[in-house]
């Protein structure tokens, strides 16, 4: 499914160099919406180049050493909205859990493949890295939803559409057909080539002691020569990168500050209810018709990253209306563990 795929906290974005847990998808890709005034857009630009610029000179200041551990985890959430029901309907997220674990120092046993011109590789040894995922029930979004979900019965499954694929959706315990097997799946971590899909944590690590290879980094990223929402999502990775130094980050977050377009929206709450202050590009308007802001939200004490989400500012096809929210993301634990990862 293309817009109908849950947010990109992929299992690979999601523990590649951070959250970036809202995903890019070609349906957000449309011309951009109108939004702000340009006098709120330009006091707003100028509130989230403060608020970079104060979070690079506190990590400036953090000259704590990094912990380190055994295994480096990452739990995120990811969350996706739809519009289901009769007449006016209501709306409902569907969620998955994601679990990711990157060894520092156990390595597995390479697979061979074949190349495009016949011959077989073995790569070389590569540091383990366990991802999991499982969905959880499918809940309504809001008290409002929930109340019409119950007038309409309170049912446990449905069928909807969203950019014009066919989307099953369930309460119950039982799989929908595109999740079927155990609560918890074993999720690809490599390409077809039988390469890492994210850096390892060593490759992270070393990368992260330099602040200017740091930088260099975030500006290859994949994203980041686009327009600003793109550069927004792509940096956010490297905003939040706990792997690397205070200094690094400081880096990342002096090098966004010169960035155009980025707002600060102020303080908002992130899908599991925190508050944190949140940057935005420019609206995006998406091909089915819905205008969204991505929303990055950082914790205004430690601007560590909360979660990301789009806002709905206009309804379009899908239905979802405004002022709920698209798809987000959100991180439950993050950090190094001794712990050996569990066999889920």
């Amino acid at each position: 499914m293309r817009g109908a795929a849950l947010t990109a906290v992929a299992v690979a974005a999601a523990s590649a160099v951070a959250v970036a847990l809202v995903g890019t998808s070609s349906d957000e890709r449309g011309a951009r919406a109108s939004g702000p005034s340009a006098e709120e857009t330009r006091v707003q630009s100028l509130a989230a180049r403060r608020f970079l610029l104060a979070a690079a000179d506190s990590l400036d200041k953090d000259t704590k050493p990094l912990p380190t551990g055994r295994w480096w985890r990452q739990r995120v959430v990811e969350g996706q909205a739809f519009h289901v029901g009769r007449g006016r309907g209501y709306t409902v997220d569907m969620e998955v859990e994601k679990d990711s674990w990157q060894s520092r120092t156990e390595h597995e046993r390479p697979t061979e493949y074949v190349d495009e011109n016949g011959r077989t590789v073995t790569p070389p040894p590569r540091l383990r890295h366990l991802s999991f995922a499982r969905t959880r029930p499918v809940v309504p979004q809001t008290p409002a939803d929930e109340a019409a979900w119950r007038t309409a019965g309170a049912p446990v499954r449905w069928q909807t559409t969203a950019d014009g694929d066919k989307v099953n959706l369930t309460r119950d315990n039982t799989r929908p057909p595109q999740y079927e097997g155990s609560p918890y799946v074993q999720t690809p971590d490599r390409d077809a080539t039988g390469h890492d899909a994210v850096p390892d944590v060593n490759e992270r690590l070393r990368v992260g002691r330099d602040p200017a290879a740091f930088v260099a980094a975030m500006r290859a990223a994949p994203g980041f020569l686009e327009d600003s929402a793109q550069r927004l999502r792509a940096g956010s990775r490297f905003l939040g990168d706990k792997l690397a130094t205070p200094r690094a980050r400081a880096a990342a977050f002096r090098a966004l500050a010169a960035l155009p377009g980025v707002r600060s929206v102020g303080t908002v709450k992130d899908a599991r209810g925190r508050s944190g202050i949140a940057l935005a590009p420019p609206w995006i308007d998406r091909v089915d018709g819905t205008v969204v802001e991505y929303q990055l939200i950082l914790d205004p004490r430690t601007y560590d990253i909360l979660g990301d989400q789009m806002l709905v500012k206009r309804s379009g096809r899908n239905g979802v209306p405004a002022g709920a929210l698209f798809s987000y993301g959100y991180v439950l634990e993050e950090g190094w563990t001794n712990t050996t990862p569990p066999s889920h």
